[in-house]
């Protein structure tokens, strides 16, 4: 019988072989001798605890994953740190040193490492760069497993493993629980082709990303995301950046007590996408006025209206409303290219106090807006209810779809979506669902209370004055 697999295009083989783990993909060589070093032909090198050690059945079974109780009492799936990282890297080591392949296009490794395995991650580091890899991802907190609750050492990235060769292939680094510091006349010309830079959980000199940002002409994304600063945000000027995402950014002063640190520069003319929830905007300084999408937290002391104005261009926009006082009470310039509004309300008290009626002042601006998405964080019941009220007339013809999740049959619930539906003359679905989330990342839940009393509460007040149709309302 024909072998009509071998007989494939190299390009194709590659793609075939980037799909098995690290155990079938060593097996292919003893298929036959044209399969021998066939395996060289993979690109794409992907390191993590199923792709190395196996199965999550397999990982029980021989030790490498544990139960551990937290302090909750609930049951934890861990990996044994006494053992697996010493057959880990034992794996690791021998699938490299025996790797035919000449070139490399991506290097992953997701496991738990620090400061001990930091001979052997530079040794890896060493063999990518040498194989003139574009993508790095180095995440050494394990996921998805329970990160370790014991003290220990961040591994350092040393930027002279870079220094050693005049390559400059890397075009993407990623870093997650680990320490970056400005060395002493770093060179940066090895970081010249860098498209992208994601540095999450880790501590990170400001001065270093400021000198990054001025050497790295090519650079188009970069992401601080839970990192620890030692006094400040860096300052983000950059003439080729255009996705910028700064969260959860802190330091940690002598008496150990986590400060926030807020943005206060971004200088970007080529910016077209900012995520910062989490952060004080108030005194942001900024001037990117081709942003077209941004993320970013308001409460009752920030003048949202005020910086949203400053982008002529905003197309998507996703807010995280902590507390309100009147942030959208009045907005001068309509946000005329605003397609897409996403809402995430973090307390129900907010929201009962306020009502939902606060969309509707960014709706009357946004005239060319087509979907709405509102999400109630932690939605609670309500057992006072108020009389329904109108709000100011006024007319949209583009909104075409609104989601409301996190619904429970609140009155203030009620209120908004008859008050949006007499304004929204084309709408052509609207979705309530007792399904939420407070983060992207998180899993959905639901509130039973919406099961019963809340579900039919809702769908006879909206459909039993006529005014959305059957074929209209979507209860989830």
């Amino acid at each position: 019988m024909d072998d009509c697999i071998s007989e494939l295009p190299d390009e194709i083989l590659s793609c075939i072989l980037t799909m098995l783990s690290i155990k079938d993909l060593l097996k292919t060589s003893v298929l036959s001798r044209r399969w021998f070093k066939l395996w060289g032909l993979r690109r794409d090198l992907y390191f993590d605890i199923h792709n190395v050690l196996g199965t999550e059945k397999e990982l029980l079974q021989t030790g490498h994953l544990i139960d551990v109780t937290d302090v909750y009492s609930r049951t934890l799936k861990c990996v044994n740190l006494d053992l697996s990282p010493k057959e880990f890297i034992k794996r690791v080591d021998q699938f490299l040193n025996n790797f035919p392949g000449t070139t490399i296009d991506s290097f992953f490794v997701n496991f738990y490492f620090d400061c001990e395995q930091s001979n052997t991650i530079d040794q890896w580091i060493s063999f990518a760069i040498a194989k003139g890899v574009e993508r790095m991802d180095l995440l050494f907190l394990g996921k998805p497993y329970a990160k370790r609750t014991t003290q220990y050492k961040l591994y350092k990235f040393d930027f002279g493993l870079f220094s050693k060769t005049n390559a400059s292939t890397l075009k993407h680094l990623c870093l997650e629980n680990f320490l970056v510091c400005y060395p002493t006349n770093c060179d940066l010309t090895p970081f010249k082709h860098l498209r992208s830079l994601s540095l999450l959980n880790g501590k990170v000199d400001e001065i270093f990303i400021e000198n990054l940002l001025s050497n790295c002409q090519l650079l188009e994304e970069l992401s601080l995301v839970h990192c620890e600063f030692k006094s400040s945000v860096p300052k983000i000027i950059s003439s080729s950046l255009c996705h910028l995402n700064v969260s959860n950014c802190y330091k940690v002063p002598p008496n150990n007590c986590f400060t926030s640190l807020k943005l206060m520069l971004v200088d970007c003319l080529k910016l077209t996408s900012l995520v910062c929830p989490g952060n004080d905007l108030s005194n942001l300084n900024i001037n990117s006025h081709a942003l077209k999408r941004i993320n970013f937290c308001i409460d009752e002391y920030f003048d949202a209206s005020a910086l949203c104005e400053t982008f002529p261009e905003l197309e998507i926009m996703h807010l995280g409303i902590v507390s309100m006082g009147t942030p959208f009470l009045k907005i001068a310039q309509p946000l005329k290219h605003l397609t897409q509004l996403d809402c995430i309300y973090v307390s129900d008290i907010t929201i009962e106090e306020c009502g939902l009626m606060l969309i509707l002042n960014i709706l009357r601006a946004s005239p060319h807006l087509q979907k709405l998405s509102i999400m109630i964080a932690y939605p609670y019941l309500f057992k006072n209810h108020k009389d329904i009220g109108d709000v100011e007339v006024f007319s949209h013809d583009e909104v075409k779809i609104i989601e409301l999740g996190g619904c429970v049959g609140n009155w203030y619930e009620i209120e908004f979506v008859m008050n949006i539906l007499k304004y929204a003359h084309n709408l052509e679905q609207i979705v309530l669902s007792p399904y939420w989330r407070d983060d992207d990342s998180l899993d959905w839940k639901s509130n039973p209370t919406w099961f019963q009393s809340g579900r039919e509460k809702i769908s006879e007040k909206l459909q039993g004055e006529e005014i959305i149709g059957r074929e209209k309302l979507v209860l989830l």
